[in-house]
This record gives C-alpha cells, sequence and structure tokens, in this order.
C-alpha cells in the first residue's frame, strides 16, 4: 500500500519532494491558503499518513481527524500557532517542527530590515523615483555605537546578536528561558523587557507566540521605547498590538518600524500600508530559496524517519 503525504499550503522544495518520492511516498500538495473545504476533501480523498504544514490559516480538529491513517503532522518551518495542536495531542498525533533550518534567513532579514529603516532607504528610493534629488532631506544614521533589543534569544536571536556585534552594536537581550551560556560574546542579558525596551536604540522581536506573548508589545510597552527607536518583528503578528503601532508610527512615538509578519495573513487592508515610516515583507523572512530547501529537507528526512520508527533530527521538537 502506499504511503501518502498531504501538504497543506504548497508544495516542498524540490529536493524535499525527491527525498520522499524516491522513497516511494505519493505526494499531494494544496496551493497556498487552501479552502478548508478542499483540504478537507483531499485528506478524505487520499487518507495520508502525514500532513505537512505550509501557508494555511488553520489545520483544525476536523482536518487532524478526517484521515484514519493519519500517524504525524510536520510544520514545514517553526511555529505551530496554524494548528490546533490541543486537538493533535488528543488524537495522539505528534507534531513536530523544523526547527532552526530557517533561522539564518530569518535573523539576515531582520537585519536587513534594521539596515533599512537606519539608512532611510524607503524615504530615499521614492525621491529618486519621484524626480526628487535632495541630500538635506537624508535622514540616516550610523548604527555603530546603537543598542540593539533582542526579545527572545533562542536560535534567531543568537545569529542576530553574531551579525550586529560586528557592526558595533550593543547587544542585549530578554528571554526568560534562554540558558545562562547562550549569552556570551559580549551579549548582555537583561531581566526586565520593560528595561530593554526603555534603552535599545532598536528592538527586534524573536519569540514564539505563545499564550504570554500575545499581544505582548502594546500601547504601554511602545511608550517606553525611545522616540528614535525602531520596532522589527520577523516573529509572529500577534505578538505585536497593530493598532497600538498604528497610533505610535502615526504619531511619531517611534522613529519606524519593519514588519515581516502580521496580526492576520494574508492580510486585509490596514492603515499601516499608508504609513511612510513603515517597512512591509510578506512573511518572507524564512523562506529564502536556501531556507525552503533547508527545511524540506529537514521536515522531509524527519517524516521518514518517524514513520520508519527511527529517530529524528536533534534540532527537531515534537509535541504528543
Amino acid at each position: 500500500m502506499t504511503t501518502t503525504i498531504v501538504t497543506v499550503g504548497g508544495r516542498m522544495a524540490a529536493e524535499g519532494l525527491a527525498m520522499l518520492e524516491n522513497a516511494g511516498v505519493e505526494c499531494i500538495s494544496t496551493e497556498a491558503y487552501p479552502r478548508k473545504s478542499e483540504v478537507l476533501e483531499l485528506i478524505e480523498r487520499h487518507q495520508p499518513a502525514a500532513l505537512v504544514i505550509r501557508l494555511v490559516e488553520m489545520v483544525d480538529a476536523d482536518m487532524l481527524a478526517a484521515s484514519r491513517n493519519l500517524k504525524i503532522v510536520a510544520k514545514h518551518g517553526v511555529g505551530t500557532n496554524d494548528i490546533d495542536v490541543a486537538a493533535a495531542k488528543v488524537l495522539g498525533i505528534p507534531v513536530i517542527m523544523a526547527t532552526g533550518a530557517n533561522a539564518h534567513s530569518v535573523a539576515e532579514h531582520a537585519l536587513g530590515l534594521i539596515l533599512a529603516l537606519a539608512k532611510d532607504f524607503l524615504r530615499q528610493d521614492s525621491h529618486i523615483r519621484n524626480g526628487l534629488w535632495d541630500k538635506k532631506l537624508y535622514a540616516g544614521r550610523e548604527l555603530r555605537g546603537q543598542k540593539i533589543g533582542l526579545v527572545g534569544f533562542g536560535l534567531i536571536g543568537q545569529i542576530l546578536a553574531r551579525m550586529a556585534a560586528p557592526i558595533g552594536m550593543q547587544v542585549s537581550a530578554y528571554d526568560p528561558f534562554a540558558p545562562d551560556e547562550a549569552f556570551a560574546d559580549g551579549v548582555s542579558r537583561t531581566t526586565s523587557l520593560d528595561a530593554l525596551l526603555g534603552e535599545s536604540d532598536v528592538v527586534s522581536l524573536h519569540c514564539p507566540l505563545t499564550d504570554a506573548t500575545r499581544g505582548l508589545i502594546g500601547a504601554r510597552e511602545i511608550a517606553l521605547m525611545k522616540p528614535t527607536a525602531y520596532l522589527v518583528n520577523t516573529a509572529r503578528g500577534e505578538v505585536v498590538d497593530e493598532p497600538a503601532l498604528i497610533a505610535a508610527l502615526q504619531g511619531g512615538r517611534i522613529a519606524g518600524a519593519g514588519l515581516d509578519s502580521f496580526a492576520e495573513e494574508p492580510p486585509v487592508k490596514s492603515p499601516l500600508w499608508q504609513l511612510p515610516n513603515l517597512i512591509l515583507t510578506p512573511h518572507v523572512a524564512g523562506v529564502t530559496e536556501d531556507a525552503r530547501r533547508a527545511v524540506s529537507i529537514m521536515t522531509a528526512g524527519n517524516v521518514l524517519a518517524f514513520l520508519r520508527g527511527e529517530q529524528l533530527a536533534k534540532n527537531l521538537h515534537a509535541r504528543v
């Protein structure tokens, strides 16, 4: 009997698909952000042994229960806020993530947003495209000597810290769960989020979305930041209170922001789109071709290992 895997929300990279197909696995994919009815129809028809989750609003209890053969759910990336993990636990289905495979791409993207904000790239590009050449309008500044505060100090935060330090930035991080040994090479540990927000010239978010971090950066927290500070979010959109951020940017309460994720994705029309001190990217920090390849290879390898009863990769987290 053929083993089938359904990828919900777009195809895996060719290298990951090849690993599965060479192992005799039938691979079926939906388009990005499919309708629930489409997903249910595919699962019910093909009865897959595994679901691989990419771009989807929510994989709910109905989808998880639709295949009597389902043995594992694998997130093509990290973060399980788009999977009903509680329902999976009730059904006894493990949920795994490809932790770390795209960490370098996300860290680079965060650094890119920071540089674009500090160097005033968006406004300068707009000026030239509109026929305006006036160096007096340049508002760029150096990052050397600036303080960057990282909220969350897992692998992505640690990689970004190693990138920021050679520029000359002073790096501190707030993460009550990170071990002390993670704080090395001049990175200081800040035990209070409020203190980190108040002292940082750049605040970059790298925490997972949990009940504790939902709305973590709201009006009160933004009010603690310097008026010259930038906020960068390459984590999850729901970590930031978007209406509070909009108000702060409109009022000049902070200098600017760079967002790669949003509370609703795909996002509906928002006042965010009209703000000149905001840089937006469509949740692509971790989906460079290099990262997509690495995530697909790790995901395919671990799904195959699980189905064969073999050991999974060390940097992959599983929940049951």
